[in-house]
């Protein structure tokens, strides 16, 4: 009896330590069987495409989720920022045909004054995060629309495209190469860093990170810096592999992000979470939203299968909590 017990609990155990690997075994052998071209090294590629930029893009507001605070205007970050950019390298009457570093340059600052617009109010005015970015994600999706016309801006030179759009020898393309360089920088920066390790003290303990003599205000803007660093590198990227940049990019990544970094174990009680767990929600979530396509889902159903997977993932991360 003593056996049974304690072989069900190492059962437990494992599906709990490695829940993450399961599932995503489980969903590409599910869509390696159903959906069709799904093993394709096209597909395969594709899917590695849209991961690079959703995937920086979910380590950024990991870290926000760590530190107990969130980010709703992602989307329309998104979309700002990627609008900036093609506005000066677009050869277009609307754009500057500036060189493509200026693109990039100016594509991330916006995500970083953005994200200290955000961490400044949130930290400075002790107003809830959820709030203060509900509030920004219209200003952000309002301001794109507004320097953009309200329409696409296209014209981009080759060399602004050529990172997000082009691959080594065809297989590897620029944009993961980008996104594994963000991954070993942030697991760095979260691990070795102190800014990496106060973001966990403060999201664990506010309080106790405040009398341990850590400038809680500081590390708030700070990592809304970060957030907003990253955005803005995975929006550039974006707009360079689409060869494009609308004012409407970004609708429903806030979801895509939040979901990747649930899924990958980050608590949405602060002071749990680790970059390469991100990483593989994010992947997760690539495959769930490709297998979807490929299998004509509709976009709808899309949503709500996104939204139930949100769900589930605080469910559990809530269980275990009370466990701990």
């Amino acid at each position: 009896m003593a056996e049974k017990t304690a072989e069900k609990q190492s059962v437990k155990e494992f599906v709990n330590n490695h829940g993450i690997v399961i599932g995503f075994v489980i969903i590409f052998l599910y869509l390696s069987i159903f959906a069709p071209n799904f093993l394709s090294a096209s597909n395969m590629i594709n899917i590695l495409k849209q991961i690079s930029c959703i995937g920086i893009a979910t380590i950024g507001v990991g870290v926000l989720i760590i530190m107990n605070c969130i980010d709703l205007s992602i989307g329309s970050m998104f979309a700002l920022s990627g609008v900036t950019a093609g506005i000066m390298v677009s050869s277009s009457v609307a754009g500057y045909g500036l060189p493509a570093f200026v693109g990039y340059a100016v594509g991330i600052a916006t995500g970083v004054l953005f994200g200290a617009f955000n961490g400044i109010i949130v930290a400075k005015g002790k107003i809830p995060a959820f709030i203060v970015t509900m509030g920004t994600q219209s200003i952000a999706r309002g301001l794109a629309l507004i320097l953009a016309h309200g329409m696409p801006i296209g014209s981009f030179s080759d060399s602004f495209n050529y990172l997000g759009s082009t691959s080594i020898g065809g297989v590897l393309p620029w944009s993961v190469i980008v996104f594994v360089i963000v991954v070993i920088v942030m697991n760095f920066v979260m691990k070795k860093r102190p800014i990496g390790r106060y973001v966990y003290a403060v999201g664990g303990n506010e309080d106790a990170a405040r009398v341990a003599g850590i400038n809680v205000d500081k590390i708030k803007i700070q990592a809304y810096l970060i957030e907003g660093a990253l955005l803005g590198l995975a929006s550039t990227l974006m707009a360079s592999r689409l060869k494009s940049a609308s004012p409407n990019l970004g609708v429903g990544y806030e979801l895509d992000a939040i979901a990747g970094c649930i899924i990958g174990g980050v608590s949405f009680t602060g002071g749990i979470g680790k970059v390469f767990d991100m990483v593989l929600g994010a992947l997760i979530i690539g495959v769930i939203n490709n297998g979807m396509d490929l299998l004509g889902v509709e976009a709808f159903y899309k949503q709500v299968v996104k939204g139930s997977i949100i769900v589930v993932a605080v469910l559990i991360d809530r269980k275990r909590s009370g466990r701990s």
